[in-house]
């Protein structure tokens, strides 16, 4: 009887294994690969450009101002009129949120935000212009009024670099700039400080249909 030699067998069998391993690994590789998930938004802002903190700061804010008795809410994109200048910011910068808006203004290093808010006057919308300062975990504090009561609609809000920039009308030249004073703890207008103070019309109160001078905090 013929007996095939074992060390035939031995290179038989190693090139069996081989050939499964090669088979599988060609099985595996073909595989068509699951789909990615969708990339979720990390930012998470809402419409008007707000983090999830700063949304919920303001949250807060309105519900102490109703215990107060204001009736206000947040100023948002669609509270602006219509214009040229807007519709060149909204050109410019793609994304364009004029009654809020970021930025470090009072040089700690974190993010503040100044947002506008709403109330709904005899005649139209007059709007009350707070800033928050950002703590360092992230969160921020209570809102500080910078100016109340006054029109907004065709302007926006800006900072340049630590000042807070209100602009009542974008058509018009005229801005107001508040710059934050530590010891005094308010806002002071950086302009009038510098010695290029508006003549006397300019800095009298706005009368208002609703007799509400803009105050200046």
């Amino acid at each position: 009887m013929n007996v095939r030699p074992r060390p035939v067998l031995v290179v038989l069998a190693g090139a069996a294994a081989i050939v499964c391993v090669a088979l599988l690994l060609t099985k595996r590789a073909t595989r068509p690969a699951a789909a990615a998930p969708p990339a979720p938004d990390t930012r998470g802002l809402d419409a008007s450009g707000r983090t999830k903190a700063e949304r919920l700061a303001v949250e807060e804010a309105l519900a102490a101002f109703k215990k107060e008795g204001l009736l206000l809410r947040a100023a948002e994109d669609g509270d602006a009129a219509e214009s040229d200048e807007r519709r060149d910011l909204e050109d410019v910068y793609g994304s364009y949120h004029p009654f809020f808006v970021r930025g470090d203004l009072d040089g700690d290093g974190r993010l503040d935000f100044a947002q506008a808010f709403v109330e709904k006057g005899a005649s139209g919308l007059w709007f009350h212009v707070a800033v928050f300062f950002g703590n360092r975990d992230g969160t921020f504090q209570k809102p500080l009024w910078v100016e109340r009561a006054i029109s907004l609609s065709t302007g926006d809000l800006a900072i340049d670099r630590s000042l807070l920039v209100v602009t009542p009308d974008l058509s018009l030249d005229p801005t107001r700039r508040w710059r934050w004073e530590a010891g005094e703890k308010r806002f002071v207008d950086a302009d009038e400080e510098s010695g290029r103070g508006r003549s006397d019309d300019e800095d009298a109160p706005d009368e208002t249909p609703d007799q509400k001078p803009r105050a200046r905090v």
